[in-house]
């Protein structure tokens, strides 16, 4: 049985909206990591159009009745898909302005097996006795480290570079497409059948740690834990130390010399379960 532990979901920045989202219900959980948005003003007249369709998805999740995760995620997306075109119906919309996320979901079977599904660069640590398994993306991690150490405009942020939002607006373009970049969720139901599933075998009693990606910085990022480690400081010293220690590096290298990125810090979400 999954049994809820703990939650956060920290806003990279106090001034603005948090693009993430979490969910859990019976024996299914999930987080949701919405794009950040690269244009001034969201298209939806929302805080962001990145947050509306983490939440459109985490509501559409929420009705989810256990049938395949496959139809969830589709569901979720025609859902985020309609809404958007009656929101935007008389705008000209780039491709690159619709709105994408991030998605992680698992739910445990009649088996015990946990089941799962992902899109783009949530991650998922399981640890038992046999140790730790890993599942989900990096996403564009190595991406971002090489176009964040980029010169140009170097007296702006990273988020405000020209050279850099024009290339970040042509890869957001290229996703979501046969043949393309890569799928993530977002408004094309297509992106269910490209969707990554998988099952973990557990010996119980285990935990399992669901985040997306600026949570897993304390491991993918920073290399403050491995894996293992990490989900054992979540049990043992709890998300909410975590997240300290998490922005306290981030604060401790705000120039981004030492970790290049486009923003401080990013929003961070994780979900602690124990499976018994």
């Amino acid at each position: 049985m999954l049994t809820f532990v703990e939650a956060i979901s920290l806003a990279g920045d106090r001034d603005k909206q948090n693009d993430d989202t979490l969910g859990f219900q019976r024996n299914g959980a999930w987080v949701i990591d919405g794009a950040t948005d690269l244009s001034e003003t969201p298209v939806t007249k929302t805080a962001s159009d990145a947050s509306w369709v983490a939440q459109v998805a985490n509501t559409s999740l929420n009705a989810w009745t256990y049938g395949d995760l496959r139809e969830a995620v589709r569901t979720a997306s025609e859902t985020a898909a309609n809404a958007f075109s009656y929101m935007t119906r008389g705008q000209n919309i780039e491709r690159w302005q619709l709105p994408t996320a991030s998605l992680l979901m698992l739910t445990e079977n009649e088996s015990g097996v946990i089941e799962g599904i992902d899109l783009g660069d949530c991650r998922v640590f399981a640890l038992d006795a046999n140790g730790v398994q890993v599942v989900g993306g990096h996403g564009g991690l190595d991406d971002e480290v090489k176009l964040a150490a980029s010169q140009p405009d170097a007296d702006k942020p990273l988020l405000k570079r020209k050279a850099a939002i024009e290339t970040l607006r042509r890869n957001r373009a290229s996703i979501n497409v046969e043949g393309g970049r890569f799928w993530t969720f977002g408004l094309h139901p297509a992106c269910a059948d490209h969707a990554r599933t998988w099952t973990l075998s557990l010996k119980r009693p285990a935990h399992l740690l669901l985040m997306t990606d600026g949570f897993a910085a304390l491991t993918d990022r920073y290399r403050a834990y491995e894996p293992d480690a990490l989900v054992k400081a979540a049990i043992g010293k709890g998300l909410q130390e975590l997240g300290r220690e998490l922005r306290a590096i981030e604060i401790a290298d705000a120039s981004g010399s030492q970790h290049p990125r486009f923003k401080q810090s990013d929003d961070a979400t994780a979900i602690l379960f124990r499976l018994t």
